[in-house]
């Protein structure tokens, strides 16, 4: 692919799919900050931009409005995150030039990801709550070292938490994410690889400072309003988070089946059922075929007979969303699909029951119904 489709991918569909749970943790962090800052005393923050002005003003003499930004430290926290995602992708991308899958990330190692940032998400929720002190201490600290050089605690959180959770999503990547970064080890190419990684995520960029920016102003502007709203979004963010990761590995408390009564009226399980609805049986075994498209999987809902061996095949057609990671643990398919690609997996189900099929991330689903 071209370095300038790839930086387009991630300017519009790559920065959406990556929004829910990386946005989330830039969110989070800022937020976090935010709300540490707005309790100092006004004094305390005065002197603090007193200093920091003419620190700068020695230094950029003629930008005005960077001096005026860096000051107030909206923009430097959102910096640092982009910056450190950025650096962290790109040596990622040299990485899966040079070694090829060796260094792919496993699903479990995604998964727990995936888990740790709905948690994060859910503590700075409760500590924007002012729900109890303990959440108090979600926020990343800087060390003892990085504080005496900087000498600015408010500062040295700026420069430390974001950069730490823009280093740490490498472990969360989006579905167009991973799409990357199959394309940078079939490169096997070190540089070119690297390449494709920071095309991509500079992409990704702009959307994620637009928000990371939007909530350090809102947060100083209407900090009570913001703080509620923030905290419920990010509620709702690490249910969402967590559930996808409930789905991938299969659980049975999930929040689509605790729904599926509601559901089920809208749904195909509800028109799946009969002889029409079961897989045809070809050569001794049964046929599905699961097409994957840029919104999910269809059919969603497949009905197969225990007993009897499974061909599943999985056909993508110019696709770059999540849906390309297809994961049925039930069953040992882990897998992930080229935008456009064909792929046949053969087993064989012997115990009934509803088994879920999903992206590595859990935003698409489907079900396989065994009888």
């Amino acid at each position: 692919m071209d370095l300038l489709i790839i930086f387009l991918t991630g300017l519009t569909t790559g920065g959406l799919s990556c929004l829910a749970m990386q946005g989330g943790l830039l969110a989070s962090v800022i937020a976090n900050q935010k709300d540490q800052e707005l309790a100092e005393s006004a004094a305390d923050k005065e002197i603090k931009k007193a200093r920091l002005r003419e620190k700068y003003l020695k230094t950029i003499k003629n930008s005005q409005w960077l001096t005026v930004t860096l000051d107030e430290l909206d923009i430097l926290p959102v910096l640092m995150f982009l910056g450190a995602k950025l650096v962290s992708h790109t040596i990622l991308g040299f990485l899966l030039g040079t070694l090829g899958s060796v260094i792919t990330l496993s699903l479990g190692v995604r998964i727990a990801f995936q888990i740790f940032t709905a948690l994060f998400m859910f503590g700075t929720a409760m500590n924007l709550l002012n729900v109890h002190p303990i959440f108090r201490y979600i926020a990343f600290q800087p060390p003892k070292f990085l504080q005496r050089a900087v000498r600015n605690t408010s500062r040295s959180r700026a420069l430390f938490a974001p950069a730490v959770l823009g280093m740490l999503t490498i472990f969360i990547p989006c579905g167009v994410t991973q799409a990357m970064e199959v394309l940078a080890i079939n490169t096997g190419n070190p540089i070119y690889g690297a390449l494709i990684m920071f095309s991509f995520v500079l992409g990704t960029s702009p959307l994620f400072a637009i928000l990371g920016v939007a909530t350090a102003k809102l947060s100083e502007s209407w900090n009570q309003v913001f703080n509620k709203v923030a905290a419920y979004t990010l509620i709702v963010m690490a249910i969402y988070g967590a559930n996808g990761a409930l789905l991938v590995i299969g659980s049975p408390l999930t929040l689509n089946k605790l729904v599926r009564p509601v559901t089920y009226f809208f749904s195909e399980e509800r028109f799946a059922g009969g002889a029409s609805g079961m897989a045809a049986i070809e050569d001794g075994k049964q046929q599905v075929k699961i097409s994957i498209l840029n919104s999910g999987y269809e059919p969603r809902y497949v009905r197969v007979k225990a007993g009897i061996p499974v061909n599943l095949t999985l056909e993508s057609q110019d696709v770059y969303s999540c849906a390309l990671a297809f994961v049925m643990r039930d069953f040992g398919i882990n897998t992930f699909l080229k935008s456009t690609d064909l792929q046949t997996f053969t087993f064989t189900p012997n115990k009934p029951g509803k088994y879920t099929y999903t992206c590595s991330m859990g935003m698409y689903t489907g079900t396989l119904e065994v009888i």
